[in-house]
């Protein structure tokens, strides 16, 4: 009897590892095959990996200590008055950051990814969403009082982060604010097959480069740090930025 239940649990062990040999083999075959679909079109594998994930990123977040966020959200109202007008770029399902903001301002947040931005409509209902790669968005110059970036630019190839960040800078008001968190790591167009279960592209310069490309736009850097966490048992690290408009 001993022997048939050992039997019985090394074959239910055996098969349960063929099963997630398998899973991994699919998803690789579908990384590739998105990749070499999209290689010329970045922001497709970023919507079509965060309309995967959604919801197992989001509760990611929530459960993932990365107390960096919370002291520079609290630095940015510190530093911006209840009832400013603020546009996020990148805001993911909308918690914790687009939630909290949404409480103290008049939230205009942008995704890329329609399941995110169903999330985010339920978390922050009081925010005003737009659906759209954060490069093409389009707003009158001085629209907003602050503009908030948590963990988005390195979605974006590098080519684009310069006139994206002339675009802010534009659209920010007189002492008007932009906060971001962004990879201080030299990265171009990087694809990478697994991360929570999907296919993901990356990009960003290294923490001299990206804080010269902030400043010769013609913002000031009153405030940065590099914060370090612990990720899936790896250390990542973000470059922290307060900078503001003249």
């Amino acid at each position: 009897m001993l022997d048939s239940r050992l039997f019985q649990a090394a074959n239910i062990q055996k098969m349960s590892g063929i099963r997630n040999l398998a899973k991994r083999t699919i998803r690789q075959v579908a990384a590739s095959l998105r990749r070499m679909r999209y290689r010329s079109e970045p922001e497709k594998i970023v919507a079509l990996g965060y309309d995967e994930m959604a919801a197992d990123y989001g509760s990611w977040t929530l459960h993932h200590e990365r107390p960096d966020r919370a002291r520079y959200t609290e630095l940015l109202m510190q530093n911006l008055p209840e009832g400013a007008d603020l546009l996020e770029l990148g805001c993911g399902p909308g918690d914790p950051t687009t939630k909290t903001l949404a409480r103290r301002y008049n939230v205009t947040a942008n995704d890329i990814s329609e399941s995110c931005l169903r999330l985010a409509r339920e978390n922050a209902p009081g925010a005003t969403f737009i659906k759209s790669d954060m490069a093409s968005l389009d707003f009158p110059a001085n629209s907003f009082d602050a503009v908030v970036a948590f963990y988005s630019f390195h979605h974006l190839p590098r080519d684009r982060y310069e006139p994206l960040l002339q675009n802010i800078a534009n659209w920010l008001k007189p002492g008007g604010v932009f906060m971001a968190a962004m990879y201080p790591y030299d990265i171009d167009n990087l694809v990478t097959e697994d991360w929570h279960g999907s296919t993901m592209y990356w990009s960003s310069f290294d923490e001299e480069r990206t804080i010269e490309l902030v400043t010769s736009t013609g913002l000031k850097i009153i405030e940065q740090s590099k914060e370090s966490a612990i990720e899936d048992g790896k250390e990542t690290t973000f470059l922290w930025l307060l900078a503001a408009k003249a």
